[in-house]
């Protein structure tokens, strides 16, 4: 590049001019943008330099401790690659002076001589240094070179288009620092608000609310957990995003195991992605939680409460905030600053509302305290009013009579009903009934087989004709020896018990075939009573089908009989039917409607009522009272069919009959 920048012809120098100006108006938009500081510097080096036709640049600035720092450069050191340090040392000590001074300066580049070291030298050339500043503070300085000697007139221009792009610097470098005044106030804002709405209430559990979800917007992480301690106890009291927790659960569980080894401590845990060593009481209980979790940042900061007169007493430890991110956070500071912001506030509203619990009969006065609309002298008539109206209601619910019912569901069944069992383990070989088939008493209705009965019975049936011809064999033989031998007695006395035995031995056997034949004959299943087959299904339940003994296979009843309604009343309402009954009458009036038909509402009374409780799998633990009612009056009886019911228990006051229940499930929790 030249050092005549401007050419001498006016219409290329009016299109040089118009292109600068271009070039500074897109440097101007950008610096109203959020874009950070050392991407900024790069741009404006990026169009400036190939704009104003200089060789390279830099801009340096003033860190806090006075030092010089190069942001960025733009072909400073080109021609003296092997001279980099020394070329950037020359021109820092023009730069310091520039930024002490606070006025631009054009320096000139003399040749340095290189030492032994050294393969080359700086050109001659020149540097334009412009210091730019930060509202009334020197923040740094723009530097231009070029190689060469350049024109006077040309230096004068350098300098007043440079003077333009410092302004454009500063020009962002403000932007910069009103939009942090801006987010610092707002960020002021919300601690305010923050710290007002903590304060709100006095209560634990509300406080611990207010701090958990409001703590949560404010922070930004994903989860905020407050918890109370006690001594050497932990106790979540509020996560932010629910309104009830459980205690029982692993992750809330072991969270106050991790809270109680740091609260021992009394230092806050900051956990992120290069997360520091720590000691071994807390790694494992943290590891535990962290794999519950699975959050990426925690935070676990102590809440205080108010120090003691001594001077390094930072206050007892009554809690702590969690603070957790489910992913990797890039500004760890800000996250630190916020979550410390959410203790310190958070700490004094918990510890005044803890304070405020530990006062006698606190929860009245705050009963109290809600009451105090009640008795204002613009709210009085209003308030006789509604104490006039709710005395009156009162007594209406006290003295005025009701009947007092009990709700019951049961279903219709006959009363004369019997189940069939099993008389022995087998196999179902026949049925002889079907559903709805009439049945007599003894009939039979199905036949099992048992394969080893009848191998016992083949068996002793077999040992019999054994023994029948044994039988037979001593006998011949007795009566040859006699008719052959008349004087051998011992043989005859021999042949005599054998043919005894035989004969005992045979009547044992067909004792046991007896028996046999009678297991056999029982294995055929006969109705008990007459009536009619109520079982759903008979073939398809029992064809072929293994059963065993005492198993129920199917229902017989009498549906030409009496019916019953069979109620299954709950347990703890069966003392209401069991004393109406001693004080009124035994048979109370029940009225009750089918299912299907809840509009027809028919009468009957209690016939029965059992000693035992049993356990029902959907009702729970019921009492089954027995209804007795005339037949001729309900038409379309089925077993089984539901039935709602209502047992009459006599008349109360009205607010009994209402609020029984209630009645009873405060003096079971108050009692027990």
């Amino acid at each position: 590049m030249g050092s005549h920048f401007f050419p001498a012809d006016p219409e290329t120098a009016n299109a040089a001019w118009h292109a600068l100006e271009d070039v500074l108006d897109d440097l101007a938009g950008v610096a109203k943008s959020t874009t950070a500081p050392e991407a900024f510097y790069r741009l404006v080096l990026e169009r400036i330099v190939p704009a104003m036709g200089v060789s390279g640049g830099a801009v340096w600035t003033a860190t806090r401790a006075g030092q010089l720092r190069l942001e960025c450069q733009f072909d400073l050191t080109q021609d003296a690659p092997d001279l980099h340090a020394q070329v950037l040392a020359r021109h820092q000590s023009m730069v310091e002076d520039a930024l002490r001074t606070g006025q631009p300066r054009i320096e000139g580049l003399a040749p340095s001589t290189p030492d032994a070291s050294s393969v080359a030298a700086t050109p001659d050339g020149w540097c334009l240094l412009q210091p730019f500043s930060i509202g009334a503070e020197a923040a740094g300085v723009i530097e231009l070179v070029e190689r060469g000697t350049p024109a006077p007139a040309d230096r004068a221009t350098y300098l007043q288009l440079l003077d333009a792009v410092a302004e454009v610097v500063n020009d962002f470098h403000r932007n910069r620092e009103l939009g942090q005044l801006r987010l610092q106030a707002k960020e002021r804002s919300q601690y305010d608000r923050f710290a007002l709405r903590a304060h709100r209430s006095l209560d634990v559990a509300q406080t611990a609310f207010l701090i958990a979800n409001e703590g949560r917007a404010l922070v930004g992480c994903d989860r905020l957990s407050v918890l109370t301690v006690s001594g050497r106890s932990c106790k979540t009291i509020a996560v932010s995003g629910v309104d009830s927790h459980d205690r029982r659960s692993k992750l809330v569980r072991t969270l106050e195991q991790l809270v109680a080894r740091l609260a021992a401590i009394g230092e806050p845990l900051w956990y992120g992605e290069r997360a520091a060593d720590m000691p071994d009481e807390v790694e494992r209980p943290l590891q535990a939680y962290l794999d519950e979790s699975h959050a990426r940042v925690l935070a676990v900061v102590p809440l205080r409460g108010p120090p003691s007169d001594a001077e390094d007493d930072p206050g007892r430890v009554i809690g702590t905030v969690v603070a957790e991110q489910f992913q990797s956070s890039a500004d760890d500071a800000a996250l630190r600053e916020r979550v410390s912001v959410v203790a310190e506030h958070g700490g004094t509203a918990l510890a005044n509302a803890l304070a405020h619990s530990h006062l006698p009969l606190a929860r009245v006065g705050r009963g109290l305290a809600r009451l105090r609309w009640f008795v204002e002298a613009r709210q009085f008539p209003k308030t006789i009013t509604a104490a006039a109206i709710i005395a009156a209601v009162i007594v209406a619910l006290a003295l005025v009579p009701a009947d007092f019912n009990i709700d019951a569901r049961g279903e219709f069944q006959p009363q004369v009903r019997r189940e069939v069992f099993a008389s022995d383990d087998g196999v179902v070989s026949e049925l002889l009934v079907e559903h709805s088939q009439t049945v007599e008493a003894h009939q039979p209705l199905l036949t099992l087989r048992k394969p080893e009965l009848d191998l016992e019975i083949r068996r002793v049936a077999g040992e019999i004709q054994t023994a029948q011809r044994k039988l037979a064999a001593v006998q011949a033989e007795r009566l040859t020896a006699a008719r052959t031998n008349p004087e051998n007695k011992r043989d005859a006395h021999q042949l005599t018990a054998e043919e005894e035995e035989l004969k005992e031995l045979l009547r044992g056997l067909a004792d046991q075939l007896a028996i046999l034949k009678q297991q056999r004959e029982a294995l055929v299943i006969r109705s008990p009573i007459n009536g009619q087959a109520l079982t759903w299904n008979i073939t398809e339940l029992l064809a072929t089908r293994p059963v065993e003994r005492g198993q129920s296979l199917l229902t017989v009843a009498d549906v030409d009989g009496p019916w019953v309604v069979e109620l299954r009343v709950p347990d703890d309402r069966t003392g209401h039917v069991l004393s109406a009954r001693e004080a009124s009458k035994p048979n109370l009036d029940v009225s009750f409607a089918p299912a299907s038909e809840p509009g027809h509402e028919f009468e009957g009374r209690i016939a029965d009522v059992a000693l035992s409780t049993e356990v029902d799998e959907t009702a729970g633990p019921t009492v089954l009272v027995t209804v007795a009612f005339d037949r001729e009056d309900v038409t379309g009886l089925r077993p089984g069919a539901t039935v709602l019911a209502k047992i009459h228990c006599g008349r109360r006051s009205l607010g009994y009959v209402w609020l029984h229940e209630l009645f009873e499930f405060v003096q079971t929790h108050l009692r027990w």
